[in-house]
């Protein structure tokens, strides 16, 4: 199994710069250079207007260590880029896989056919909902804008298992405000892919 850390050494460069970061990470290029010139990551300045930023893969993920370990050092202070309620980082004592905002690898679909392997191949939105922890809502937002593929049928409007593990796995990770059901499952996918 590819791990997270194999899957960036094979997408990015050893030298990084400040966009390949920002992808990395996802987050904003603002966020990304207020990080790098207050040492959160650390990296080389040069007196260029471009490129300015480069990173070693290896700091990256030193940085990345840290995160996960809750780290105080690369705790950006609240409302230092929102004025809204900072977003949760955590869920119980651990902290939030920087990778959850990036597309979750190929074996997730697999993953998660055996984590939902008792819910019906059939779902209407209020089984969305009860799965996933986003509001009804949201799922019929995503239905009618056609994110969540649907069938209409005379009971009404409803989608499946297969494409609701499609949806997570193409869609989901872009949302940035995750429910607390959505962090918990990737939480446990990333922790059971590095076991």
């Amino acid at each position: 199994m590819i791990t997270v850390r194999e899957e960036i050494r094979s997408n990015y460069p050893e030298t990084l710069s400040l966009e390949n970061i920002r992808c990395i990470l996802h987050i904003s290029k603002r966020k990304t250079a207020w990080m790098l010139q207050n040492g959160i990551i650390k990296c080389e300045i040069s007196e260029k207007k471009t490129k300015q930023y480069t990173v070693r893969m290896d700091d990256l993920f030193e940085y990345l260590d840290k995160v996960e370990q809750a780290d105080p050092s690369v705790k950006i202070p609240v409302g230092r880029f929102s004025a809204k309620k900072p977003k949760v980082e955590s869920v119980g004592e651990t902290s939030i896989h920087p990778m959850l905002y990036n597309r979750p690898p190929e074996d997730f679909r697999l993953w998660l056919e055996d984590e939902w392997y008792a819910e019906p191949d059939l779902l209407y939105s209020t089984d969305v909902s009860r799965i996933t922890g986003y509001a009804k809502t949201s799922v019929n937002r995503w239905m009618e804008k056609k994110i969540l593929r649907t069938v209409k049928a005379q009971s009404g409007v409803f989608t499946t298992k297969a494409w609701l593990i499609d949806f997570y796995y193409e869609h989901a990770y872009s949302i940035v405000m995750k429910s607390d059901a959505h962090i918990e499952i990737m939480k446990r996918f990333y922790n059971t892919e590095t076991e």
